[in-house]
This record gives structure tokens, C-alpha cells and sequence, in this order.
């Protein structure tokens, strides 16, 4: 199913990052709130972007999806605030990045994905929060009236 990878995502990083502390947030989780009010430290899970990769005859459709993956931290000194926001944010980085490389997840069917971390996003860090981005290639399919499935995502593409 379409966009449904970002469910494994999320699920997986709740259960393998005790970093985040259970703060693995989504794009719905974080409507409506304002900047000063984040919780930190958090994983944020936002959809990047997703496109067509393959189409069989019968319409079924295998999509790549680039789900990006923000570790959040407060700055932790004013005196070389990178530096320790960097150092801050390390622990949740590298649990997060454990737990999703080469995740194997069903996709329909007998049908598996593997995660893979793709380039991402640039760090972003403001007066009060550090942004940590990589990215998280994932596949999913949408079969079509035929019923086929796309070949590349049949057993673990």
C-alpha cells in the first residue's frame, strides 16, 4: 500500500531507538505546533518524496519512497553550540540508523522490502533546536486489476 512504509519506519524506530524515549513523532503528530513547544530529544518521520520506479502490464505499480528521519535536540551550550549539538544528537542518531539499515519489511503478499539510507537533508540548527536529517528509501506496491505483482519487489527487492 502506498505510504505505508513510514508505518514500518516509525513502528521500528519506537521499538529499537530507547534514545528517543518514545518520542518518535509524525508529520500528524507535529501539525499545529509551534517550534518552542517540541518535545526534545525526538525522532521526527516525514514523507520526502515518492515516485513511480516500475509498472507491470496488468497496472500494478512498485513505488520508492524517501522518508526522512530528523533527530531533534536542544542546543545543550551556547559556547560552540554545533559542536555539542552535534555530540547531543550522536546516541539518537546512531540507534536510529541501527535500527533501519537493511530493515526487511512485508511488503504485500510475499512480497519483502529492505530499508536503505539514501542521502538526505542538510543539519539545521536555529537559536534553540538542532535538526539532524538522513533519509530512508523504501518500496511499497499498488497492485493493479491484473493482480501481478511487480517483479523487483517479489522477494526482498
Amino acid at each position: 500500500m502506498l505510504l505505508q512504509s513510514g508505518h514500518y519506519i516509525v513502528e521500528r524506530l519506537k521499538a529499537r531507538c530507547p534514545e528517543a524515549a518514545g518520542r518518535v513523532l509524525t508529520t500528524a503528530d507535529l501539525a499545529g505546533v509551534a517550534e518552542a513547544a517540541q518535545i526534545a530529544p525526538a525522532l521526527h518521520v516525514v514523507l520526502l518524496d515518492y515516485m513511480p520506479a516500475e509498472t507491470t502490464p496488468g497496472g500494478s505499480v512498485r513505488w520508492d519512497e524517501t522518508w526522512c528521519v530528523v533527530a531533534l535536540v536542544r542546543h545543550a551550550a551556547r559556547q560552540d553550540r554545533a559542536a555539542a549539538q552535534a555530540a547531543s544528537a550522536c546516541p539518537l542518531l546512531n540507534a536510529a540508523v541501527r535500527a533501519l539499515a537493511g530493515y526487511r519489511y512485508r511488503i504485500v503478499g510475499d512480497a519483502w522490502g529492505k530499508l536503505a539510507i539514501v542521502p538526505g537533508p542538510r543539519p539545521y540548527l536555529d537559536e534553540a533546536f538542532a535538526y539532524f536529517p538522513f533519509a530512508v528509501r523504501a518500496a511499497c506496491v499498488t497492485q493493479g486489476t491484473g493482480g501481478d505483482l511487480v517483479k523487483g519487489a517479489r522477494h526482498g527487492a
